[in-house]
C-alpha cells in the first residue's frame, strides 16, 4: 500500500487473494497500467488461483491495449474480456498513465463487464457454454503479472439481475 494505493511493484511474486470466497456479487475498482502494462482480476478461483479450464475460475484482462506488443492478440486476450472464454465487444481502455474502471456483476453463470462505464460484455452459458464448466463460488483476486499495476477504490456489493443481450462489435 502506498499513498491509499494497492501497488504491485513489477517483481515477481503470487496474487492477492480475497479473504473470502464469493458468488454472486457486483465488483468495482479502479486501476492503473505501465505502457504495456498486463494484470487482471480473478473471479470465483480456487485457493490456488486456477482461472483457466474446467473447474477454475475466471480472469478478467486487464491490459494496455494500444501497446505494440500486443498487436496481434486474439480477441479474448483484449481489455475487460473473461480471458480465453469471451472477448470484450469494444476497446474502451484509456492509455496510460490514464486511471480506468472496471465494474464486473457475477450472477450464477452470468458476466457482465463494464469497463470506463461501457458495457463490453454481457454472457451466460447460453453465449458460451464453457462457462458451465466453471467455479460459481470462489475467491478473488488480484493478478501480479510481474509489471508494475495500481488499483484503488475496490468495492463489493450484492449482484445486479440484468438480462444477457447482444452487445455491438467496436467498429
Amino acid at each position: 500500500m502506498e499513498e491509499g494505493l494497492l501497488l504491485c511493484t513489477g517483481e515477481k511474486g503470487p496474487w492477492l487473494k480475497s479473504l473470502n470466497m464469493y458468488n454472486d456479487f457486483d465488483l468495482r475498482l479502479e486501476y492503473r497500467l505501465r505502457p504495456g502494462g498486463n494484470s487482471g482480476v480473478y473471479l470465483r478461483v480456487p485457493p490456488d488461483g486456477r482461472h483457466h479450464g474446467e473447474g477454475a475460475g475466471i480472469e478478467v484482462q486487464i491490459l494496455d491495449d494500444g501497446a505494440e506488443r500486443y498487436k496481434n492478440l486474439k480477441p479474448y486476450q483484449y481489455c475487460g474480456s473473461l480471458y480465453a472464454l469471451v472477448p470484450a465487444a469494444r476497446r474502451v481502455g484509456r492509455p496510460p498513465p490514464h486511471w480506468n474502471s472496471l465494474e464486473i456483476n457475477c450472477r450464477g453463470t452470468r458476466y457482465h463487464v463494464w469497463h470506463n462505464g461501457v458495457l463490453i460484455v454481457a454472457a451466460d452459458e447460453e453465449v458460451c457454454p464453457d462457462l458451465k464448466a466453471r467455479l460459481t463460488l470462489g475467491y478473488l483476486g488480484l493478478q501480479n503479472h510481474s509489471e508494475e499495476v495500481a488499483f484503488r477504490h475496490l468495492r463489493i456489493g450484492p449482484p445486479l439481475d440484468l438480462p444477457v443481450e447482444p452487445l455491438p462489435a467496436s467498429p
